[in-house]
């Protein structure tokens, strides 16, 4: 592991983590103020899912310095910050938004891959994916909602660019390396297993409209709502690290999966009943050890697969969960604008259950595996 770049990475995900907590939970709402209905914003996330599960792909196969793609991710997440102060259009601030997800995550995820060993990855992506993002989200949504109360919107964009760019100076700091493999398509049974489970991941995903907006409903105010998005993730970075850790130490990151993925549609067909804030924060147990849990199948993932493809499978997930977002869309557009969220969340809660048969299966070919090498 190389600790300086590792360290870099860390202060620099950290700071970009912050960022984006201080204002990605309010979007959705800013979104409506700017004048944006609901199939507005469906069309928004429709050009931005596209982009960002076709434009890694593409990246990989022209781009030799795969990995020094985040920073242009950087810079483009400050350009689409630029514009929400003076654009409404859907689709360019679609296209804008789409390009800062698709030039940051990939590279991001090869970064973390290639710096944590196997025995270790399950707490280092831990670290990476859930514990620094979760720690932000706890001082960056009710900063960030103070301050959209005190100061309005723009002031705290104008702050998040500002914030984004301290961020771009320690990524800039990391060694990148050259991916010499480019794009490899491992279409195994195994695989394609990872494949589908990644479309339904994706169909689960709630956090880029519904439940913020449903937050903001239940909180009434903006400020209020930072608070209880705070509160949440206290919970959650409570629970998350211990989780991960056991997860390493087991290795048994299948099992691990499946028990998230139990309690993340507990969560789903519990939180639509939320009236009050305190009941959403209770809730977000569930939600943290749903979050904890299923991360190992990341981890998973990553050691399934040898580390010269590793650009390649994140490429490729990043196209599975993009046909599972763009798939949501469709019940997203038909129950938020009618505001019912109850039904929403309890589709989304069956979307998740269905993914345990292919989790279960990965298993057995797991075991299969191993029997053929102990002949």
């Amino acid at each position: 592991m190389q600790t300086s770049d590792f360290k870099n990475l860390g202060v620099a995900s950290s700071i970009y983590f912050f960022s984006s907590n201080l204002t990605s939970m309010f979007l959705p709402v800013y979104y409506l103020e700017l004048g944006l209905g609901i199939s507005d914003i469906a069309l928004l996330l429709l050009i931005t899912f596209a982009i960002i599960g076709l434009l890694p792909i593409t990246l990989l196969r022209f781009v030799k310095s795969f990995e020094r793609v985040i920073c242009f991710g950087v810079l483009s997440t400050m350009v689409f910050y630029t514009l929400l102060i003076f654009v409404k259009n859907s689709v360019v601030l679609g296209v804008t938004y789409g390009l800062s997800i698709a030039t940051f995550w990939p590279s991001f995820n090869l970064l973390q891959f290639r710096l944590s060993e196997s025995s270790i990855r399950a707490r280092s992506v831990s670290l990476f994916s859930i514990i620094i993002p979760s720690i932000a989200s706890i001082a960056g949504p009710a900063a960030g909602g103070l301050i959209i109360e005190n100061f309005g919107f723009h002031f705290l964009l104008i702050l998040s660019i500002i914030l984004y760019f301290v961020a771009l100076t320690f990524f800039m700091r990391v060694q990148f390396k050259l991916e010499a493999h480019r794009l490899w398509t491992p279409w195994s049974g195994k695989f394609s297993i990872f494949f589908i489970t990644f479309i339904i991941f994706g169909m689960s995903e709630a956090y880029w409209l519904a439940y913020p907006l449903f937050v903001n409903r239940v909180s009434e105010t903006i400020s209020r709502m930072g608070f209880v998005l705070a509160s949440t993730s206290v919970v959650i970075s409570a629970i998350t690290f211990l989780v991960n850790w056991l997860s390493d130490v087991k290795m048994r990151r299948v099992e691990f999966t499946i028990i998230g993925v139990m309690l993340n549609a507990a969560w789903f067909f519990l939180i639509g009943f939320a009236s009050m804030p305190h009941e959403i924060v209770l809730l977000s147990a569930l939600s943290g050890l749903a979050s904890a849990f299923t991360i190992s199948w990341f981890a998973h993932y990553g050691d399934s697969f040898s580390r010269e493809y590793y650009a390649s499978i994140l490429v490729l997930m990043e196209t599975g969960l993009m046909i599972g977002r763009i798939i949501n869309l469709v019940p997203m557009r038909l129950f938020i604008s009618e505001g019912n969220y109850l039904s929403y969340f309890m589709l989304l809660g069956v979307f998740t259950l269905s993914v345990i048969p292919f989790l279960a299966y990965s298993k057995h070919l797991d075991g299969e595996g191993k029997a053929i090498k102990e002949h």
